[in-house]
């Protein structure tokens, strides 16, 4: 053996007793990476931009990496969140809880359910024809109103007013954009949309189409799970007639199971979700991200669902 072979053999062995220690000590201090999924609504909607700006605000912080997750609405997401196997946060409108409750008070969503943060609200559109004579919500007795599809936040949103209010229709269930084309050929009295306004869906409607909004009043038997609202004139133009017409909102919560054991790898992802997005709140709040982050209300409480443990605890601090 050469010496020159020695010396290069002797500095190799060098090499890796520095490179190995340190090569341990950066594996060791890795974060876990922590997949974080959370269900929106389908393609197109509010929520599904809403669940995009987390993943591309919140991704690679703590080794996060947040999936964004297009649904069916709020009623499914519900059942994604108690049975398929890596949504842990959905966006849901928060009158399914309500739904849920009359329509099946033994669901095992009721009571391991809980919510962040009230996001947004998306409002109950009701479209009209013109020549349908209908000028109340109270005129659509017996008449055949578009619902929206079935499981969709416009389904369960119109059914659950109308049922509150004592009004029987004759409901079809069609996708949005199909009901609106039945709407315009006549083939619909009246139609329902639920989202945040204005919808993209309805700012194309044009004033030969002879169609406009009406007013939803609030009432005593809509308290508590719908809050008051309005669409003016500029939200709408072709639509609304008036300077502006009253209807009501619906709370959008961000959910999540609350039942995972406090040591447990979903629960522990909970609670980092929860920190980051604390952070990331601000980010979330500016340009290029979704101008309805600005309506985010950490301290408004939703009647019928209680705060998700640690955040609640965090915001107490």
């Amino acid at each position: 053996m050469t010496s020159r072979f020695k010396m290069r053999l002797a500095a190799i062995i060098g090499a890796l007793c520095i490179a190995v220690p340190m090569l341990a000590h950066a594996q060791s201090s890795q974060q876990p990476r922590r997949d974080i999924g959370i269900m929106a609504g389908p393609i197109g909607t509010t929520t599904a931009r809403l669940a995009e700006d987390l993943s591309r605000t919140m991704s690679g912080k703590s080794g996060v990496q947040i999936r964004a997750m297009l649904g069916k609405g709020s009623r499914q997401s519900i059942n994604d969140l108690l049975y398929l196997r890596g949504v842990d946060l959905a966006f849901v409108n928060a009158d399914v809880l309500t739904n849920i409750k009359i329509t099946k008070p033994h669901h095992p969503a009721l009571g391991n359910l809980a919510y962040i943060a009230k996001v947004t609200d998306s409002e109950l559109h009701l479209v009209v024809r013109k020549d349908s004579g209908i000028n109340s919500i109270y005129d659509l007795a017996s008449m055949n109103v578009g619902m929206g599809n079935k499981g969709s936040g416009s389904a369960l949103t119109s059914r659950l007013v109308l049922r509150l209010l004592g009004i029987d229709v004759a409901g079809s269930f069609l996708f949005p954009t199909d009901g609106l084309d039945a709407l315009k050929k006549g083939e619909l009295d009246a139609a329902f949309f639920v989202g945040a306004k204005p919808l993209p869906l309805l700012l194309n409607i044009d004033e030969d189409d002879a169609l406009k909004m009406i007013s939803i009043p609030f009432s005593d038997r809509l308290a508590g799970i719908y809050n008051e609202a309005a669409f003016l004139s500029e939200d709408y133009p072709t639509i609304v007639e008036e300077k502006f017409v009253t209807t009501i909102s619906v709370p959008v919560v961000l959910a999540v199971y609350n039942r995972f054991a406090k040591g447990s790898t979903r629960y522990k992802n909970l609670k980092v979700f929860s920190d980051l997005f604390l952070e990331a709140i601000p980010s979330l709040q500016q340009p290029p991200r979704h101008p309805k982050w600005k309506e985010l209300d950490l301290n408004a409480t939703v009647d019928g669902w209680k705060r998700f443990r640690y955040f609640d605890a965090v915001l107490s601090q």
